[in-house]
């Protein structure tokens, strides 16, 4: 006797295909969030570099003042010399914080698709379990039946 066909293998496949797209998505999301990492890692080094290089040069020209080496003309051009580095210093923050803001976005998106995924797994899971206990009492039916015939065939016939 054929086995009873679960009524709901369309929602487990249904179930099981929205866990892989959420797992897909997740992916994604992880790699969004890990290459705004790497954005503002990289803009924080340039920030800091830039920095470094400034305070160097500060240095140098502190120490060439302090020993008489710079003219008037010098001293104007270092003048226009550190606006422009204020300058480029606040271009470097603005560009860290906006990689920064879109790193906060990358977690906000991937935590998002961490409970999905989380919902669709259990989702899927729900049926899945469903389906188990469904075959298991199926089983237990389809042994019951055999061992109810096999009974019968060696039951002694009355004449």
């Amino acid at each position: 006797m054929p086995s009873s066909k679960y009524p709901l293998d369309a929602l487990v496949r249904l179930r099981e295909g929205a866990a892989d797209s959420a797992t897909r998505e997740l992916a994604e999301a992880v790699r969004a969030r890990e290459a705004s990492e790497a954005r503002r890692a990289h803009a924080a080094r340039e920030t800091a570099h830039h920095t470094a290089r400034a305070d160097d040069v500060r240095a140098d020209e502190s120490s060439r003042l302090t020993r008489g080496e710079l003219t008037v003309a010098d001293l104007a051009r270092a003048d226009a010399w550190e606006g422009r580095i204020r300058a480029e210093a606040e271009a470097l923050r603005a560009r860290e914080d906006a990689a920064r803001s879109a790193e906060d976005e990358a977690r906000l998106v991937e935590g998002d698709a961490r409970g999905a995924l989380a919902s669709r797994k259990a989702d899927h899971d729900v049926v899945v379990k469903d389906k188990a206990r469904f075959v298991d009492i199926a089983r237990r039916a389809q042994e019951a039946r055999d061992e109810e015939g096999a009974a019968e065939a060696w039951r002694p016939k009355r004449a």
